[in-house]
């Protein structure tokens, strides 16, 4: 995917997802695998010297203000 654009890439990401296993050739990732997927990074920035860098806190505190809603 790399050369793609950030839009290019959610789009290719959504068909894979919502197409299922078939039409993504065997590539299609559970709601489940994308959740700890999104939660290990998270903890991976708050635990390590990235959560200093703007795009990483940007990232932990939207990631937070989702929890928030969510709950």
């Amino acid at each position: 995917m790399s050369g793609y654009s950030p839009e290019e890439r959610i789009r290719e990401l959504e068909q894979m997802f919502l197409g299922g296993p078939i039409i993504a050739n065997g590539k299609s990732f559970s709601i489940e695998t994308l959740l700890d997927v999104l939660l290990v990074l998270y903890d991976e920035c708050c635990n390590s010297t990235l959560r200093r860098e703007k795009t990483v806190s940007t990232f932990i505190e939207n990631e937070i203000e989702e929890q928030i809603i969510v709950i």
